[in-house]
């Protein structure tokens, strides 16, 4: 189960830096996968959370996440990812998880608002990920996906 946990993380974050969407079917399976995991194989599971775990890491994720929907700062497709991962990882490490995606999210922000993204690679015409009315999307659900990648390798 290690490995589909990890081919779904990578196809949900080249989704998410690809098109700037994370689409439901991902997440959705993400989910369904995590709940089959912990109710039949919990010892297949990547962090061997319980029932309850899943169910409280889902709810962590979405009560918290679903404030910054309401104002306009996330996405729903990050909610919905977030609320899978949260069924993968449980409450513990979805904190360490957040945390560090948060960072990689404010580095994102910097180097895109500055002109630092032509000293990293001048050669390269950058998309600043301008969407629709001039908004500016930051692919979180690839820096989440990342920082689980770091911190499952960091928790071993």
């Amino acid at each position: 189960m290690s490995m589909i946990f990890l081919a779904w993380l990578c196809i949900s974050a080249v989704c998410d830096a690809r098109y700037r969407k994370c689409f439901n079917y991902l997440s959705v399976s993400g989910l369904g996968l995590a709940f089959i995991t912990a109710f039949l194989f919990p010892e297949a599971s990547p962090v061997r959370i319980s029932v309850e775990g899943a169910f409280l890491g889902c709810f962590l994720a979405f009560s918290v996440l679903l404030v910054f929907y309401f104002f306009g700062m996330m996405a729903a497709g990050d909610v919905k990812f977030a609320v899978a991962l949260g069924a993968w990882l449980g409450w513990e490490l979805l904190l360490l998880v957040w945390a560090l995606s948060c960072g990689f999210a404010v580095a994102h922000g910097f180097i895109v608002r500055s002109h630092l993204k032509y000293f990293f690679s001048p050669a390269i015409d950058w998309d600043d990920g301008t969407q629709k009315n001039k908004r500016r999307f930051i692919p979180y659900v690839t820096y989440l996906s990342m920082a689980t990648v770091i911190v499952l390798m960091l928790n071993k």
